[in-house]
């Protein structure tokens, strides 16, 4: 058990990578784009979702067709995190209606901002990478391929509303990039921590920006720091496991800590 505790802490106590992957925005019908990214560092994925800003829109994480599937639909004031029933036909044509009843069910989704420009509607929304539902999709921050459905239409009913506005394909998850002198270089002690961190910044570093992050990616704590005031005092944060970013003006840096 000792032997696992701390290969467990090494892991904990290194540097943080930045591993952020992104389908780009793709053109998913005319008039019909997303872009999903997710963030390993925060936990996070974030989607933007643009159409017709008088339909409902919907989109389907890893699987192409509608049957078991993690659905996210929106109209811009309501957002219905859904999952689509299996059942004993896998076409795309026929209809099944999400196990959700209708109404203001967010789930896990949270809705950052919505954006109408002319007939555009642009949806903004985070959730957790893995928020240890079965129903829900497990997004990986790796390269890889990800399968979606996606529709738009008159009704919150997941039903394809015919050809013209509903389909399936595979998008690609790649690495953004980053370079490698946008990256801030930093040191924090003692880790794990019961009141006051400690970061060690560069001498040249005059004002930076911490902040801390809890698994879900929520922000719990913020604060200007400088190379003469470096402490952060994190007693009043429940104990597990946080990530610290420091941003200046042209570089960020991150890591992960252990509030016991």
């Amino acid at each position: 058990m000792k032997k696992i505790v701390f290969i467990f802490y090494l892991s904990i106590s290194t540097p943080l990578l930045a591993q952020i992957v992104s389908t780009g925005t793709q053109t998913l019908l005319p008039g019909l784009s997303a872009n999903i990214e997710v963030n390993g560092n925060t936990f996070t994925t974030k989607l933007i979702l643009s159409g017709p800003s008088d339909v409902w829109l919907a989109i389907g994480f890893g699987n192409s067709e509608m049957n078991g599937t993690d659905i996210f639909m929106t109209d811009g004031s309501t957002i219905r995190d859904a999952f689509s029933e299996p059942g004993p036909s896998s076409s795309l044509e026929r209809p099944i209606p999400p196990q959700d009843s209708p109404g203001n069910e967010s789930g896990d989704w949270t809705l950052v901002s919505n954006t109408v420009n002319g007939e555009t509607r642009t949806i903004v929304a985070t959730r957790i990478n893995d928020t240890q539902d079965s129903n829900d999709y497990i997004f990986n921050a790796s390269i890889s391929s990800l399968p979606i459905i996606y529709a738009h239409g008159g009704t919150s009913n997941y039903a394809w509303h015919g050809p013209d506005y509903r389909g399936a394909t595979v998008l690609a998850l790649n690495t953004l990039s980053y370079e490698e002198n946008k990256l801030l270089s930093f040191e924090i002690s003692p880790n794990p921590v019961s009141d006051l961190l400690n970061i060690q910044l560069s001498t040249h570093t005059k004002n930076a920006k911490v902040e801390v992050l809890d698994f879900t990616g929520r922000l719990v704590k913020s604060k200007n720091i400088s190379y003469d005031d470096r402490s952060l005092n994190v007693k009043k944060l429940s104990n597990g496991i946080y990530i610290i970013r420091i941003a200046t003006i042209d570089k960020v840096g991150l890591k992960r800590f252990i509030k016991k």
